[in-house]
């Protein structure tokens, strides 16, 4: 019996081994973390999700632009907690996800290669801020679209409504990602909508959702701003 029941809640903790730490996540995330703040403050340039964000911490009072960071920051501490895991930075697992992140990256490359997509007008921004709005649209759109959203809807559909987590899991990911891919067109985005960007988002979307699945939301935001970044680089 004691090996049935061992059996039994290896199956259904599939995840636990494959996850990143959240703790080890959010120093991975600091230093970019940082940097976009630094690129708010000399710029004054910031990415949608980013300002989706502060305008919902607007209505709990003024709190800056530091409140979406601040979320960042609080839920992956929160996260920690819950897991039970030890309060120790694996500094080994931090560094692996950088490069992580870069590997995990040029399959959207690819992807953008293979269907040629258009790169985006010049915004008139320094390298520096393009590169910064890149790196903060990697943490903010997946804290969004990834964290929160595929999350909640993971929340509702399985625990709410009793679904079996498999096509709950399935539907979460195509909702987030036509979402993420929507969302850089009007009403929320500047962009003009166009069926291949937007084709090409929601596919990256699903990409980065299964990323977050099975790897966690540090690597998931590393792999998309390292894709910005490379995008910005070679001027896609």
């Amino acid at each position: 019996m004691a090996k049935s029941s061992e059996r039994k809640v290896k199956k259904e903790q599939p995840r636990r081994g494959v996850l990143a730490r959240p703790l080890d996540a959010l120093v991975f995330l600091l230093p970019l973390i940082a940097f976009y703040q630094v690129a708010v403050w000399r710029a004054g340039e910031r990415v949608v999700a980013f300002d989706l964000l502060g305008k919902f911490f607007e209505l709990f009072g003024q709190l800056g632009s530091w409140a979406p960071a601040l979320a960042v920051i609080i839920i992956l501490l929160a996260t920690h907690a819950a897991s039970g895991e030890r309060w120790r930075v694996q500094l080994r697992q931090v560094l692996l996800m950088y490069g992580e992140a870069v590997v995990l990256a040029v399959p959207i490359l690819v992807l953008n290669r293979a269907i040629r997509l258009a790169a985006a007008e010049p915004a008139g921004l320094s390298a520096f801020d393009e590169v910064a709005l890149s790196v903060g649209a990697g943490i903010y759109e997946e804290l969004v679209f990834r964290l929160v959203l595929v999350t909640l809807l993971v929340i509702v559909g399985v625990d709410l409504l009793r679904q079996p987590q498999g096509p709950v899991a399935a539907v979460a990911v195509v909702v987030s990602s036509l979402a993420f891919a929507a969302h850089h067109h009007p009403p929320l985005g500047a962009e003009q909508f166009g069926l291949v960007p937007f084709i090409f988002r929601t596919a990256a979307g699903v990409y980065l959702a299964m990323v977050f699945w099975f790897r966690g939301y540090g690597p998931a935001a590393g792999c998309h701003a390292a894709y910005n970044v490379a995008a910005v680089l070679v001027g896609t």
